[in-house]
């Protein structure tokens, strides 16, 4: 395999590997900040879990460390968002963005390139 596959993320491998750094959340430490055993593990539990239907290549543990810093900035740029005052945020709608004005707010709180989601 290629070092340069991409990895395609189904939401099922997203909540193993979620649930996987939640398990290990102490080798973390209080920022998150895992370390290359930590993703190489999670890259094993979700590649072993035959449960879920993979698309493209195995997970590495190069791929789950660049899919848990691209979870990490959405949810960051997420709180940012919703520390504005007047800003509305709910955790089951999301953001309840309608009409272009506040598709506009959004736009510029939210970088596209960070929310590419696979």
């Amino acid at each position: 395999m290629s070092d340069n596959a991409k990895a395609h993320w189904q939401d099922s491998e997203v909540d193993l590997l979620l649930q996987h750094l939640i398990h290990n959340r102490a080798a973390g430490g209080d920022g998150g900040n895992f370390t290359m055993p930590t993703f190489n593990s999670a890259a094993t539990a979700i590649n072993n879990n035959h449960a879920v239907q993979t698309i493209g290549p195995p997970k590495t543990g190069k791929m789950v460390k660049t899919k848990w810093t691209s979870l990490k900035k959405i949810f960051n740029q997420i709180e940012i968002y919703r520390s504005v005052s007047g800003f509305h945020w709910d955790n089951v709608r999301g953001a309840g963005i309608e009409g272009a004005a506040a598709a506009s707010v959004w736009d510029t709180y939210v970088d596209p390139k960070v929310c590419n989601y696979n």
